[in-house]
């Protein structure tokens, strides 16, 4: 018997979809919930899974082309021969007896069960940033890897698709997906490759070269040996389509530009009582939680309540200019950066949860925007947006604003700065916040009320009881 894999409606406002690329291939054997095919909705980006067990006799539809929700993209048959193979393959006969030492490609990494680095509480472990995620090479192997591979996870060669499971790890194992050969169907990275990748023997590290800059060496940070030079081979330039996100970005930023007036403003806030607090609770809420506690959930209560006391930050403005809607509740948007765009996941009804509560949904939005798991729901409907550029060294920043919201928060490098403190000198935690607000509606009276009550906020209050 056939079943039909049809577009599912995927949000309210979604009416149709495009075919990105189909991970299986007619006469494949697919057990229930494999990944069938990556579609790409004006929302988000992500994978189709198998309803049944069985055979995927014929697909209906080719990539890149669009088709409505309710449309027939493949069937499968799962019938009892067709669905043999599958089951079969679940009852493979155990390893030998005679192996006394298990495969090292066979378990999977877990997250909670590596060492993790010591917390530098001055630094911002992002939920937002691919490749500083709190997910950490695993294998000593990874650990050994020369200083080329040992970059954060580059994209695959050009115009080759690569699902999300085979990029998450990636990022965890700090791969360069370039020097990874694929041995799937058209030369497809699969997740084996990865595994082997990884495991694979590396190079013995070069002895130091005894000599009487020793001792400067010893003084002076360790460096690593620049990669070999080489000649770029093959055309020098080459030409590919933007991706359906991308151009959705493109639209989405350059509409805002056009749209709003939008205007600046910047404020230094002293984090030290955060960055104590993170250092004195930091190892137990890991533990408890499986992940760090990162400076965002603290920035993000302390913003629904400066927005809650300033509503003119925390409205949309009609495209006729005839009226304001002031929003008396948050809808926090988070930028997420991803290895396929920038995406906006939202946090709903964020005023009413405390630091915990806010830590916890960061971290599941941000790994679901990146493995391609978000519901298209759960990326509109913001009311105030804040953008992290900071875990990746950014000082200042100026965001342009997610229409149609009047403001965006730009959270910047957490560091430690020598300043004065009642007429003495000292090193604290500092940060800069950056506010582009929309002058159309909000004049600068109006951004700065927002940020004084946003800084005040974190350098006078007391989270201790929320953790």
């Amino acid at each position: 018997m056939a079943t039909k894999v049809e577009m599912p409606q995927m949000g309210e406002s979604v009416v149709e979809g495009t075919i990105l690329n189909w991970l299986k291939a007619e006469g494949d054997t697919v057990d229930v919930d494999d990944p069938l095919v990556e579609v790409s909705t004006d929302k988000v980006d992500t994978e189709i899974p198998s309803p049944v067990a069985g055979k995927l006799v014929k697909i209906l539809v080719q990539e890149g082309d669009t088709v409505e929700v309710g449309t027939a993209l493949a069937e499968i048959d799962e019938g009892g021969e067709a669905a043999a193979p599958a089951a079969e393959k679940k009852e493979e006969a155990p390893p030998s007896e005679e192996k006394e030492e298990p495969k090292a490609e066979e378990p999977e990494p877990k997250e909670e069960e590596q060492p993790q680095p010591e917390e530098k509480p001055d630094a911002e472990e992002p939920e937002e940033k691919p490749a500083q995620e709190e997910k950490r090479p695993a294998a000593a192997a990874t650990a050994a890897r020369p200083a080329a591979s040992a970059a954060p996870a580059q994209e695959a060669p050009a115009g080759q698709a690569m699902s999300p499971i085979v990029r998450r790890l990636a990022r965890e194992h700090n791969v360069d997906l370039t020097q990874v050969r694929g041995t799937g169907a058209g030369g497809r990275i699969t997740r084996d490759d990865v595994l082997a990748f990884v495991e694979r023997p590396t190079p013995a590290a070069p002895a130091a070269a005894p000599g009487d800059g020793q001792r400067a060496a010893a003084a002076a940070p360790a460096r690593v040996t620049p990669p070999a030079t080489r000649e770029a081979g093959g055309d020098r330039t080459e030409s590919q389509p933007l991706t359906r996100i991308r151009k959705l970005i493109a639209e989405h930023m350059r509409k805002s530009l056009d749209t709003s007036a939008r205007a600046w403003n910047v404020v230094d806030v002293d984090m030290e009582p955060i960055a104590q607090l993170r250092a004195r609770v930091g190892e137990e809420f890991r533990k408890r939680e499986g992940f760090s506690l990162t400076y965002m959930p603290f920035i993000s209560r302390a913003v629904c309540d400066a927005l809650l006391a300033h509503p003119i930050a925390n409205a949309s403005v009609s495209e006729d200019l005839t009226e304001a809607t002031y929003h008396h509740y948050v809808n926090l948007g988070i930028a997420v950066a991803t290895d396929y765009g920038l995406i906006v996941p939202v946090i709903k009804g964020a005023e009413a949860l405390n630091v915990v509560g806010l830590a916890r949904a960061i971290r599941d939005l941000g790994e679901r925007a990146r493995d391609k798991k978000l519901n298209p729901d759960e990326v509109g409907g913001s009311t105030f947006t804040i953008t992290n550029p900071g875990p990746f060294g950014s000082y200042v920043s100026l965001p342009v604003i997610n229409q149609p919201n009047v403001a965006i928060l730009g959270t910047e490098v957490v560091e430690k700065r020598v300043v004065v403190v009642d007429d003495m000198i000292a090193v604290r935690h500092r940060e800069f916040l950056s506010l582009s607000w929309d002058h159309r509606l909000l004049d600068g009276a109006d951004a700065m009320r927002f940020l004084a009550r946003l800084k005040e906020n974190l350098e006078t209050w007391d989270f201790s009881h929320e953790l």
